[in-house]
């Protein structure tokens, strides 16, 4: 099974279940987490902290999008580092 791109037109329904199409179908328009996380990056480069309070979002989701993002060669590092409200330095990601 080959992996699916990040915007990929797949339909995640089975065939003969006209539940699971409609399902499918409601929910196909809708931005995926990781698509949220994407976006935002796209506009502004965010530490995964500021990218949990902007989307309102847990932490453990953002950073598991970030990684699936990082793994993709869609986002990377930008080598700067900003304080968390803990005191921590945390990544800046951006867009590759």
């Amino acid at each position: 099974m080959s992996q699916l791109n990040l915007f990929s037109d797949y339909k995640a329904y089975q065939k003969k279940s006209e539940t699971s199409k409609s399902a499918w179908e409601s929910k196909k328009n809708k931005l995926t987490k990781r698509e949220q996380v994407y976006e935002l990056i796209k506009t502004q480069s965010s530490t995964n902290y500021e990218i949990s309070d902007e989307l309102n979002m847990p932490l453990s989701s953002v950073c598991a999008r970030c990684r699936e993002l990082q793994e993709l060669n869609l986002v990377g590092d930008s080598g700067l580092r900003r304080k968390t409200k803990y005191g921590k330095d945390a990544t800046v990601w951006t867009i590759k």
